[in-house]
């Protein structure tokens, strides 16, 4: 079934992912779980959201599970509850894909993503030998006050002043907790939108930064944020206005972490960062492009701080999944507690230019055949898992892998300077549409 990705379930909504698909699911997941036990649901601010809860939340409860109800709210206050009381969970999301698309981020106990239960679940999807029990109870639930909590008593009191860009995305449940610690927020697209204020697709860059680049300048901020449908992703932008890559946001963090640990990054991060993490007496370890891998890492390491390209940004010194408002909040007390400005910062922080393209496929069968096909031209190339890495010297290197949530081929690029960025993406991008 092509709904089930690489670590998380996905599709347009109507078309791959229906109402009772949500409903054989809640089935799936509750025959996983023996009919036994707590799972807590949220989900996000789209349009289908509220039947695919009500579909799933049915099938679930019909295998005798019983249902924490925690309403619409960003993805990290599911994974946050189901961590702290060791419960299986789900957010209803698709996070940064377009408003027709919904689906699944499904949790353990230990707010770790699914990744081989996905397998187990899909199996017994298929097959529809679904076990019935004593129908389980729904309990809504109410989380912020403990959410908030929770995170207060280890960031205590800020100061600042940020442009925060909801994007009409779940993550506006956190408004007036910037507050509450004590920083002033110029928010934008505060309103939950089923729709996303008609935004193609919820992936915080380019034009979708427009409006939170130009308050930035406009307001004389620290800097701003913008997040994606389920809030679990931040995306940066400085006191000009400009963009933030990742990779510096990381360097950031391995370098103001107060507490000592090795760090984990992915294969599309800046090749400085293990320069960074050795300065600073930290091992970087490397991980599989994706949050549900890094999550998976995170806990198997034992690691204190991951951060990847996507600007998925994971400080297991509280729990080890993403959480934008934390990392914004964490970036604020960083900012605090050196008494310097996010520029400066960044100024410091010096890393090789990255670009980002995503290449439209058409499908998912089409994506894969082409970066199997090209994987071939280039048998030096480094594996890794959903595509390869070709190295071109001690900087530069190239990606070629498959999105994971949509039909498209993605192509990362790190060069010496912009001028050689240029040239190398428009050679592999051309490389790459030549197959299509």
């Amino acid at each position: 079934m092509h709904i089930f990705k690489a670590y998380d379930i996905r599709g347009v909504y109507g078309e791959d992912i229906t109402d009772e698909i949500a409903l054989d699911l809640g089935k799936a997941l509750g025959t996983f779980l023996k009919g036994k036990g707590k799972v807590c649901v949220g989900f996000d601010t789209r349009k289908s959201s509220v039947s695919i809860f009500n579909n799933f939340t049915e099938g679930l409860t019909s295998t005798g599970c019983d249902v924490i109800s925690l309403g619409m709210v960003p993805n990290p206050f599911a994974y946050f509850y189901a961590w702290k009381n060791k419960i299986f969970g789900c957010h209803i999301t698709a996070s940064h894909n377009p408003a027709n698309w919904n689906g699944f981020k499904l949790i353990k106990p230990n707010g770790v993503s699914f990744i081989e239960e996905n397998k187990v679940l899909e199996s017994i999807l298929k097959s529809k030998k679904f076990i019935a029990g004593k129908r389980g109870k729904i309990i809504e639930k109410d989380i912020s006050k403990e959410y908030i909590s929770f995170i207060k008593r280890k960031i205590g009191s800020l100061k600042g002043k940020i442009v925060v860009d909801f994007l009409g995305g779940a993550g506006i449940k956190n408004l007036e907790f910037f507050k509450q610690v004590g920083l002033e927020v110029i928010p934008l697209h505060t309103k939950p939108d089923a729709s996303l204020y008609g935004f193609h697709m919820l992936e915080p860059w380019g034009e979708l930064l427009n409006d939170a680049k130009k308050a930035v300048k406009k307001e004389k901020v620290d800097f701003g944020v913008a997040y994606d449908c389920d809030a679990d992703r931040s995306i940066f932008i400085n006191s000009a206005g400009d963009y933030v890559d990742p990779s510096i946001v990381i360097g950031i963090f391995i370098k103001y972490l107060l507490k000592k640990g090795n760090v984990i990054t992915t294969f599309d991060s800046a090749t400085e960062l293990e320069k960074i993490s050795n300065d600073r007496g930290r091992k970087l370890l490397l991980s599989r492009i994706g949050h549900s891998f890094i999550e998976q890492k995170i806990v198997d390491e034992n690691a204190l701080f991951a951060g990847e390209e996507s600007s998925h940004y994971f400080l297991n010194e509280f729990y080890p999944f993403s959480d934008g408002m934390l990392t914004t909040l964490s970036l604020c007390k960083i900012l605090k507690e050196t008494k310097k400005s996010f520029d400066e910062l960044i100024k410091e922080t010096k890393i090789h230019p990255i670009l980002k393209l995503y290449i439209d496929a058409k499908t998912d069968e089409k994506k894969d055949e082409v970066i199997e096909k090209l994987r071939k031209g280039y048998p030096k190339s480094i594996d890794i898992a959903d595509g390869f890495k070709i190295k071109l010297n001690g900087i530069e290197w190239i990606i070629i892998r498959g999105s994971q949530t949509l039909p498209e081929i993605n192509l990362c690029i790190e060069a010496l300077n912009e001028k050689r960025l240029k040239e190398l993406s428009e050679k592999y991008s051309k490389i790459i549409k030549k197959e299509l």
